[in-house]
């Protein structure tokens, strides 16, 4: 009898001493500081008349908000601390049954940059009456193999192609590059995690990250032009490792942590990128 009483008050004692997981979320604010670039047409040596019907297409790697400066499509997630892991909210552990859809209306990816569950359905459509690709380089090795390697899926005009079951993506430690084989300036960027814990951001550069755990972890935030904004950052242009390390963060519980204004400027950019 003294033995089970034992048992029952460890038992309890173990459970108090491990804290319950709390929720937060992690916000902030992606701004372009400095001389906004000009606009800078592509350079367009296929399907022209439809590419340019609207006039001179646009590259848009870069989007930068004409009312705060704010910077478009920057990719943003979470990871665990070195040693650690990331725990997922349980009502977020299952993976999204909507499909993420990206569309080739007009010689563009539309949106160019999406971020999705590793097993989510991705449709790449092409709504025009040319056709596309869907170009995907993705980087990570597993135990010898590329976690998705280098997929090349042509787009017929009017039709798509879909990546689902055992044929949809797998998470990757960095994004995967996006681009069309028969249009050379099309290009974009997909995000494929493990977890739910990512954003893109809006037109104003705003983003965040709900229901988040509480405590220790890593953000990183990636430009497609700019590169790693998070801090440090570190570049390597031989290898493109720079940044791998992401910036440590406290998320706290039952509140939000506010990384305010995180910079993107001139200095960042490549040295052949048009001023």
């Amino acid at each position: 009898m003294r033995l089970a009483i034992y048992t029952t008050i460890t038992l309890l004692f173990a459970a108090s001493a491990v804290p319950a997981q709390g929720w937060g979320s992690v916000k902030g604010q992606v701004v372009w500081t400095g001389s906004v670039p000009k606009a800078r047409p592509a350079n367009v040596t296929a399907d022209k008349a439809h590419c340019t019907a609207n006039g001179d297409l646009i590259l848009d790697d870069l989007v930068i908000d004409s009312k705060n400066n704010g910077v478009k499509n920057v990719m943003v997630w979470l990871a665990a601390a070195p040693g650690g892991t990331l725990p997922i909210k349980p009502e977020l552990m299952g993976v999204p049954k909507d499909p993420v859809v990206i569309d080739q209306p007009q010689c563009a990816f539309v949106p160019r940059v999406v971020a999705l569950r590793s097993g989510q359905t991705l449709i790449v459509k092409n709504s025009s009456p040319v056709a596309h690709s869907a170009q995907l380089f993705g980087t990570d090795v597993k135990d010898g193999a590329p976690v998705n390697g280098q997929i090349n899926l042509s787009v017929v005009a009017g039709g798509q192609i879909t990546r689902e079951g055992d044929k949809a993506l797998k998470a990757e430690k960095r994004p995967i590059m996006l681009g069309c084989a028969i249009h050379g300036f099309m290009h974009g960027m997909i995000g494929v995690f493990d977890h739910p814990y990512f954003a893109v951001t809006k037109d104003d550069g705003t983003f965040e990250i709900k229901d988040a755990p509480a405590g220790e972890y890593r953000i990183f935030l990636r430009q497609e032009v700019c590169g790693w904004l998070h801090t440090p950052r570190v570049t390597d242009k031989a290898t493109s490792s720079g940044g791998s390390f992401g910036q440590p963060i406290t998320i706290p519980a039952g509140q939000a942590l506010d990384l305010g204004k995180i910079e993107c400027k001139p200095d960042y950019l490549p040295s052949d990128f048009p001023r």
